[in-house]
């Protein structure tokens, strides 16, 4: 018997939008609107930028949530595949190796 063992990582994701009279208060906005409790920021985006100022901006974050996944199988292959059928949606498979 094999078995496989690796982490997953969270897919979740949030988006916010901020505007301000300037690209800094609309970043801050933008920030600001975001829950970070167990989330980091990824990417901050302009959306808008008017000659006079005014800045719309886009802030993106990802989970940082991981958890332990394992699969048995009776070879490798059969670990493997096993493995990645049980990976629940919104998960992605991290650090992936084989133990005995």
């Amino acid at each position: 018997m094999t078995k496989v063992v690796g982490t997953l990582r969270s897919t979740e994701t949030q988006e916010s939008e901020g505007s301000g009279d300037n690209i800094t208060e609309a970043r801050q906005a933008a920030i600001a609107a975001l829950n970070l409790d167990g989330f980091e920021l990824q990417q901050v985006n302009t959306v808008t930028s008017k000659a006079t100022g005014e800045t719309t901006i886009k802030a993106h974050a990802r989970s940082t949530a991981t958890k332990p996944h394992e699969a048995s199988g009776a070879n490798y292959s059969a670990a493997l595949q096993a493995y990645f059928a049980s990976i629940p949606e919104g998960w992605q498979s991290q650090n992936l190796r084989e133990v005995e």
